[in-house]
Order: C-alpha cells, then structure tokens, then sequence
C-alpha cells in the first residue's frame, strides 16, 4: 500500500472511481426523473422527455467528467498530507465546466436545474460514499522495517509523525551494521516493507538489502543524487520521496504476466522452429553419428543448478583427444549453428518448463560461477530471477567483457524491467541471429 503500483492501491483507485461514477449517473438520472415527474414553481413546466435523453454519451459526460475532475483534484492520491487534504468544490466546479462545455460540443442543451442539480446531489452523496469505503475497508498500515543510521531513522520517524500517514507502521528500525547477523536478516526477509532511510549510507548496502529482501526489494528514500538517475517517485515516507529497488519481474503480478508470456511463446516457436529443428538435427547426425542433443549444467534461479538444452556443436568421445583448444574441437555443422545461433533453440524447452526465460541475464555453469564470486561477491544478485536465452548484457556487452560490467547491464535489466525492454531486446537478439554475428 506504501507503493503506488501496489495491487491494493490499484484496487482502491479502481473501486472508488466506480463507485464515484455510479454517483454521478445515479444523481443524473433521478434528476431526470424527477424534473419530468414533478412541476416546480420557478420553472416553466415539467422536462420533456425528448429534451434530455440519458443516452451513453449523456452519461460518460456527467460521469465521466465527475471522475476525472476528482482524479485533477487528488480525490484517488493515496499519499495525502494535512497541506494537501481536498474538499469536493474543486471537482464540482471543474464538472460543471466540462459538463457545460461538452453539451456545446454535443450541441445538447442543458437544463440549468440539471446542470447544477447534479453537483448538489454529488455533493451529499460522495462523502457518505467515502465514509462507508473506509468503514467496509479501512486502511490497513503496512509493518515496516526502517534500515538506517540513528538520526536517519529519527528524521524518518519525525516525518512521519508530523504527516500522520495510516499506511505506514514502523515495527523495528536496524543499523546497517547489523545485516550480517541471521536474526536481523530474517527480520527483514519477512517484514512487509523495508525502507532504506540512510541515502547517504555505503552503496554496497543496497544490494545487500536487495539479497537479503529478494525480487519484492525495498524502498530508498531517495537523495538529490538519485534524484538524477530516475524520473520516478514509487511512494513517500512523510513529504520525502521514496525510490523502489526491486525485481519487478520476478515477482507478484509483473512476474506473473511475464511467466505467461514464456509458457505462450515458446510453445508457438517449438512449433514454428519445429522444421529447422528436424534439419539441424539431420544435419548433426549425418555429420559425425553422433548425439544430437546436449545437457550442459548451469545456475539457474535461486542459484539452483539446472539442465540447460543444446544442439550438439562440438566433437565428443575419444576424438576430442587430439585437438589442443575448445575451438578446434568445433564441428562444421556446429560451428554453422553456432553463428546463426541455432544451436540454441531447444533451450526453448527449457523455458517452457520455468527453468529459464525468454529475456534475463545469460545462465553460467557452476565452476565458473564460483571462480567469478571470489572476484565479484555481488554476482549471485543475477539469479533473483530466471536466466534467459536473450539478455540485456548479452546485446549490449561484448563476449570477453569483464563479470562485473555485465553485473552491471543485468541489474539494470532486472531492475527496470518492462514488456517493452523485453521486445527490444528479443528483436535484437533475432536480428544478431540473422546476421550471422553470434559467437
């Protein structure tokens, strides 16, 4: 709830804007009726029925316009501050002038009694609406854990006091310090939300937290130097911003959207593929008779080994004997799927049975994912989430780049994940495919 693009946050938007919209339609329709049921004194006569007909685009305009002026006037803010508290006359006023000039537009005349009838009818009714909202549902305050130096977390906690805000409740407070120890971690592992309130504090903190907490992540309040480095505010601790760390991929209904699309398109490209499949695996045996499928050990996510599916590109058995580097050891046929990449296609299989993904940081065996840990201990942040057979770092970084420059493409993959950031990078993986550039 702290988070903006939370689920209950979302849904609390979304029931309050529907029930808002039913106000409006509602007071628009009893209106109606009741100005062509009952005669008023300083009216001339009863309405006509064919004066005001509630037809759909009768309804969006009051509605619709009711709605969108509570959204303009902070109505659906989750974050609301004593200085920022709304009433209900700037909205109704705002209705009224799209309501008035939308049936200019729709060259619909409009009964003033209607017209302004309305916003007085919104304007009993919304806040009963509210009121029975928060009484059926009230706000529950998230625990939360608060990371930070002393006199950090006491700035924290006096911006919170001073604001009163319902969707945070602060349940222990932690010293950097004192993430190392398993207690602390476990703490932290299973609080709601952890905030990290020291922007100041020492970087490789974060990505502790980060190891500690997993794809949900944690919040950051944010120092004018991050402030370069997004265009995003995910949530407040008070009136200070908050910046989100976490794998929205790998998590919740972000992860859920992009393990559906896995299982749905990788089954279409087995399909699809299934002809250049049967043609390298002939060409495969024809060349040498020997397996054309093979198993190669990798780390896959939670730094789970996995079996990861190839097309056989290199000699096996005895001959292997004979040939001084890996290179050498290259079929023909292999070193053709190698280059056009095809070598890879059954890790499609992989990917539908949830070992990899689609897109994600590029799987590494076991061995060499030790050796590159005693190097570059921040390593295994790669496997909060699936491995993929295309990734960020693979397009981005050259084959010889060094583990910690690709760290550093990958984090940003998982961190800033998007559908979009998936598409891009699985139409350049294709087009370097095509090209015949693969390695």
């Amino acid at each position: 709830m702290i988070r903006p693009s939370s689920k209950e946050a979302a849904l609390r938007v979304g029931i309050a804007s529907v029930g808002d919209f039913l106000i409006a339609w509602g007071a628009l329709a009893a209106l109606v009726l009741f100005r062509r049921s009952v005669p008023l004194s300083f009216t001339k006569s009863l309405l006509p029925p064919e004066n005001l007909v509630l037809t759909p685009s009768m309804v969006v305009l009051f509605a619709g316009s009711f709605v969108v002026a509570l959204g303009l006037s902070g109505f659906y803010r989750q974050r609301i501050t004593p200085r920022t508290r709304t009433t209900l006359i700037a909205p109704l006023v705002i209705q009224l002038a799209i309501v008035t000039l939308g049936g200019t537009a729709l060259a619909q005349p409009l009964p003033r009694t209607v017209a302004f009838g309305v916003p007085l009818f919104e304007l009993f009714l919304v806040p009963l609406w509210r009121a029975l909202l928060r009484q059926a549902w009230p706000v529950r305050g998230r625990d939360t854990v608060l990371v930070g130096s002393d006199e950090d977390v006491e700035s924290a906690l006096s911006s919170l006091r001073e604001t009163g805000d319902a969707r945070v409740r602060i349940v222990a407070w932690v010293s950097p310090k004192q993430l190392g120890d398993t207690r602390v971690r476990a703490v932290l592992r299973e609080a709601e939300e952890v905030i990290y309130v020291s922007h100041d504090g020492e970087p490789r903190t974060r990505l502790e937290l980060l190891r500690i907490r997993g794809p949900r992540g944690y919040l950051l309040l944010a120092s004018h130097v991050d402030a370069l480095l997004t265009s995003s505010v995910f949530g407040w601790i008070g009136d200070q911003p908050l910046v989100e760390i976490a794998v929205g991929c790998g998590y919740g209904v972000r992860g859920a959207i992009k393990r559906t699309i896995d299982v749905v398109v990788s089954a279409l490209l087995i399909v699809v593929s299934a002809p250049l499949w049967l043609l390298a695996a002939l060409a495969i045996w024809l060349d040498d008779r020997r397996p054309v499928f093979i198993r190669q050990e990798r780390v896959g996510r939670g730094n789970v080994p996995f079996a990861m599916w190839k097309f056989r590109s290199m000699r096996v058995g005895e001959e292997t004997e004979h040939f001084a580097s890996e290179q050498e050891r290259v079929t023909r046929v292999g070193a053709l799927l190698r280059r056009y990449r095809i070598d890879e296609l059954p890790q499609l299989f992989n990917v539908f049975t949830g070992d990899m993904s689609l897109v994600g940081p590029r799987p590494e065996r076991p061995q060499l994912v030790e050796r590159i840990l005693r190097e570059v201990p921040d390593f295994d942040l790669r496997c909060l989430v699936r491995p993929g057979i295309a990734g960020l770092a693979q397009v981005s970084a050259e084959y010889e780049t060094r583990p910690e420059v690709k760290l550093r493409y990958d984090i940003t993959y998982m961190c800033d994940w998007s559908l979009w950031l998936d598409l891009r990078l699985l139409l350049r993986s294709v087009a370097t495919s095509l090209s015949g550039s693969g390695i």
